[in-house]
C-alpha cells in the first residue's frame, strides 16, 4: 500500500510539472489556461463532495452505533455534533482532499512560493471541500428534525437525485463541444485561449479557492479565501446552532425511522431467489445481500451520483466533433481508463463493503456450514451483474457514439468485462482480507486503508488493460486500409493482446477471491 501511494503521488507531481512546463511556453496565457484547468478541477471534486455529503451526514450523525453511547455521556449535544461532523468530512472529502494537496504544492514550488503560501493553499483546499460537509450536515439535520418519520432516507435520497440532475443541467450548459469546435479554426485559437484563460466562475466558491491558491503562489495576499472562509464558518455555524436545538430530537426520531415494519406473513421466494438458490448458499447469500442493498436508500443511493457522472459522460461524447477518424479512435480507445474509473467507483461502494457490512452478524455465517469461499463468491456474484451491465453499456455506447471502427468496439466490450470481472473481484478480496466488521456506519469503509488501495489498484489494472491492446488499437485506427475489419487481431501482435487480456482477466479475478478468502478463513 505504502508503495502503491508513493508511486500515485510521483505521477500526480510529475503530471502537474510537466503540464505547467509545457503551458509555461506559452507564457502568461499558457498558465493563466492552467490556473482555469485548476478552477474547473476543484468545482468538479467539490461537486463530488457536494453529492455524497448529505447522506454520508445522515449516516454518520444520526446512524451511527456509538452515538447511544456518546448522548448517553455528560457531554454537551454541540460537542458531539462537532465529532460526528468532522467524521462527516473524513469520510466524504479526505480524499479529494489528498488528491490536491499534491497539486497545490507542486503549483507552490513551480512558481517558488514563499513559505507562508503553502499553509494558505492547504487552508484554501480545506475550505472548499469543508463547505460542502457543512452544507450537508445543515440539511441533514433539517431533514432529521423536519422531515415525516420513517422517509428520511427517501426524502435524502430524492435529494441526492435533485443535486445530480442539477450537475448534468450546470454541465451540458457550458456546452464544452464549442471549446472542440473553435479550436478547429486556427484564427481563433489565441482568442479562445485568453478568453478560456480568464475568470469564469466568480461566483462559485471553488472559484474562490482557486484564485486564492493562484494568488498564493505567485506571494501574493490571497483575497478571495476571506469570502470562501466566511461562507464556510456560516454554514458550519448555522448547523451547529440548529443542531443545539434540533440535534438529540432528530436522533429520536432516527430511532423511529430506522425501525423495521415487522410483516409476520410468510412469503414465497420470488423467481430471482429461486434461480440463485440453485447455486447453493453462496447464491442463497447473494440474494441476501441484493435484497438488504436495494432496502436501504442510503447505500444505493450513492450510486445515483456515479450514474450521473455517466451520463454527463456519454452524452458529452455524443456532442463533442471530432472530425478526423484517427483521432477519433485514439480518443475512443483511452477513454475506456475512464470508464475503468467509474466502475471502481461503483465497486468501492458495494463490492469493498460487501463482507464488512455483515458487521456483528457475521458470527452467524460461520457458526452455519458456509465455507468462506462461499461468503467471497456469494458477495462477488452480488455485485457482478451491476458493474458487468455498468461497463457494458458505457463501453459500447461511447464506441458507438463516436463512430468507431469494428475493432475499436469489440475491444471496448472486452476491456469493459475484464474490468468489471477483476474490479468487482479486487473489491470483494481486499475487502474480505480486511474487514471493518466494527464500523460505525458504512460510509467510512471505503475510506479506509483498504479502500484506498482498491482504488489506486483499480486505476492501474485499467491502465494496464489499454496497454495490453495498445498496439492493435493503434494499428486498427492508423492503418484501416492494412488491417480492414477485425484482421488486426489475427496479428502476432493482437493474438498476444488477446491471449494477455484473458491471462490478467482470470489471474486477476481467481487469485482476488482466493486472497479474499484465505484470509477471511484466518480471521478470528
Amino acid at each position: 500500500m505504502g508503495a502503491l501511494a508513493t508511486l500515485l503521488l510521483l505521477g500526480e507531481i510529475y503530471g502537474a510539472w510537466a503540464a505547467l512546463t509545457f503551458l509555461g511556453r506559452f507564457g502568461e496565457i499558457g498558465l493563466n489556461v492552467f490556473a482555469r484547468v485548476l478552477e474547473i478541477g476543484l468545482i468538479t471534486l467539490s461537486s463530488g463532495v457536494t453529492f455524497s455529503a448529505t447522506t454520508a451526514a445522515i449516516s454518520t450523525l444520526y446512524l451511527s452505533d456509538d452515538l447511544n453511547f456518546l448522548l448517553a455521556q455528560p457531554l454537551s449535544t454541540v460537542r458531539v455534533f462537532a465529532l460526528k461532523v468532522t467524521e462527516t468530512f473524513l469520510n466524504a472529502a479526505l480524499v479529494p482532499l489528498l488528491l490536491t494537496l499534491p497539486l497545490l504544492v507542486t503549483v507552490g514550488v513551480y512558481f517558488r512560493a514563499p513559505g507562508w503560501a503553502y499553509p494558505v493553499m492547504a487552508a484554501a483546499a480545506l475550505l472548499v471541500f469543508a463547505a460542502p460537509v457543512g452544507l450537508g450536515a445543515l440539511l441533514a439535520v433539517g431533514l432529521m428534525r423536519f422531515a415525516p418519520v420513517g422517509r428520511v432516507r427517501e426524502v435524502s435520497t430524492a435529494l441526492g437525485v435533485l443535486i445530480s440532475a442539477g450537475l448534468v443541467y450546470a454541465i451540458r450548459a457550458l456546452r464544452p463541444e464549442v471549446l472542440v469546435q473553435k479550436l478547429q479554426d486556427p484564427t481563433k485559437v489565441e482568442a479562445l485561449l485568453r478568453d478560456f484563460a480568464g475568470p469564469g466562475n466568480p461566483l462559485l466558491p471553488p472559484a474562490w479557492a482557486a484564485q486564492g491558491i493562484w494568488q498564493a503562489a505567485h506571494g501574493e495576499l490571497a483575497r478571495p479565501l476571506l469570502p470562501l472562509a466566511l461562507l464556510t464558518g456560516a454554514l458550519l455555524t448555522a448547523a451547529t446552532l440548529l443542531a443545539a436545538r434540533a440535534y438529540q430530537e432528530g436522533w429520536a426520531r432516527a430511532l423511529d425511522s430506522s425501525t423495521p415494519r415487522l410483516d409476520p406473513r410468510p412469503r414465497r421466494a420470488g423467481p430471482a431467489e429461486r434461480r440463485l438458490a440453485r447455486l447453493g448458499a453462496g447464491g442463497a447469500l447473494a440474494s441476501k445481500d441484493l435484497r438488504v442493498t436495494f432496502r436501504d436508500p442510503t447505500q444505493w443511493s450513492q450510486l445515483l451520483v456515479v450514474v450521473a457522472l455517466a451520463g454527463v459522460y456519454l452524452v458529452s461524447v455524443r456532442a463533442v466533433p471530432i472530425p478526423v477518424p484517427q483521432f477519433r479512435g485514439i480518443l475512443g480507445y483511452i477513454q475506456l481508463a475512464f470508464q475503468g474509473f467509474i466502475i471502481s467507483g461503483v465497486a468501492v461502494r458495494l463490492a469493498f463493503p460487501s463482507v464488512s457490512t455483515e458487521g456483528r452478524a457475521y458470527w452467524l455465517l460461520r457458526t452455519a456450514p458456509i465455507e468462506p469461499r462461499q461468503i467471497v463468491l456469494s458477495k462477488f456474484l452480488g455485485v457482478l451483474p451491476v458493474t458487468v451491465t455498468l461497463g457494458l453499456v458505457m463501453g459500447l455506447a461511447s464506441a458507438r457514439a463516436m463512430d468507431l471502427g469494428p475493432t475499436l468496439v469489440l475491444l471496448s466490450a472486452l476491456v469493459s468485462l475484464s474490468n468489471a470481472f477483476v474490479i468487482t473481484a479486487l473489491g470483494v478480496g481486499l475487502g474480505a482480507a480486511a474487514p471493518k466488521f466494527d464500523a460505525d456506519n458504512p460510509a467510512e469503509i471505503g475510506v479506509s486503508p483498504g479502500g484506498l488501495a482498491f482504488m489506486g489498484l483499480s486505476l492501474a489494472y485499467s491502465v494496464l488493460c489499454l496497454l495490453l491492446l495498445a498496439r492493435p488499437a493503434a494499428a486498427s485506427v492508423l492503418r484501416p486500409d492494412l488491417y480492414p475489419g477485425y484482421s488486426v487481431l489475427s496479428t502476432p501482435e493482437g493474438a498476444l493482446g488477446l491471449v494477455g487480456l484473458g491471462l490478467v482477466t482470470a489471474l486477476g479475478t481467481a487469485l482476488s477471491l482466493r486472497a479474499g478468502w484465505q484470509r477471511l478463513d484466518r480471521l478470528e
